[in-house]
């Protein structure tokens, strides 16, 4: 729903302008896929004692996040418009005991973009763009010494021992900074493709994560801020044509 409003929002701003100068409409939106190379280290230094026990291995993944997005132009090769993503990754094992454990990180984000575009060179094109994207990173905890049930979960709270089952998701709020430089070709006059690179500075408070509804007492570092690759397929909308409103 985020991605939908995002890209209708920013039509709708560029549709607005453009009535009132009478200039063509241009646009596009379209779907997603992103890599986004993340330092793991902080995270499997928590893990990493356990490694052989556990039989969890460390995170070594480069986060896939999927989305979509779009934008519109508003003045001379400037467009505006906004996108979201979302994705996860995660390792599990099992240890000599029988107990199941998983750790799953996940983040989505969304916000404007803004872009420069330019044609050096035939139908190629390339962008100049940046974009201001708010949203959350979240750890999931999960440890199972056995089936996930009823019986497990009341034996944790009433032990004093180690829980048998344990499932904790904690959660930060992000603010991504993220300019890009973007190499976009037009296959057709309504389809082309993209291929972005830029870089994700992420701004986030270590100390302040939360879960169960409340504070998470010390913190946990993330090494978010790291490069991204950003492959689209877009779908344009440069074909559709505003006239000048008629003056009486």
């Amino acid at each position: 729903m985020l991605k939908k409003n995002l890209l209708v929002f920013s039509l709708l701003v560029a549709l607005s302008a453009n009535v009132v100068t009478g200039q063509a409409f241009k646009g596009y939106g379209g779907y997603m896929v992103g890599l986004w190379s993340i330092d793991w280290s902080s995270i499997n230094a928590q893990i990493s004692e356990a490694e052989t026990d556990f039989g969890m291995g460390k995170f070594d993944q480069t986060l896939m996040l999927n989305g979509g997005g779009g934008a519109a132009n508003v003045y001379n090769n400037l467009f505006i418009g906004g996108m979201g993503f979302g994705g996860s990754t995660h390792i599990n094992g099992v240890d000599s005991l029988g107990v199941n454990r998983d750790i799953t990180v996940s983040t989505t984000l969304g916000g404007p973009i803004v872009e420069a575009n330019f044609q050096p060179y035939g139908k190629l094109e390339v962008i100049l763009g940046t974009g201001l994207l708010f949203g959350q990173a979240s750890i999931r905890v999960i440890k199972d010494s056995g089936t996930n049930s009823w019986d497990n979960i009341w034996v944790s709270f009433d032990t004093q021992n180690s829980p048998n089952y344990l499932n904790t998701t904690a959660a930060t709020k992000v603010t991504v900074i993220n300019p890009y430089l973007s190499l976009r070709y037009p296959l057709m006059p309504w389809f082309g493709f993209d291929l972005s690179l830029g870089y994700i500075l992420t701004l986030y408070d270590a100390n302040g994560w939360e879960a169960n509804g409340g504070p998470l007492a010390g913190k946990q570092e993330l090494g978010l801020s790291k490069p991204f690759f950003r492959i689209s397929l877009l779908f344009g909308l440069s074909l559709i044509h505003i006239s000048e409103p008629t003056r009486l």
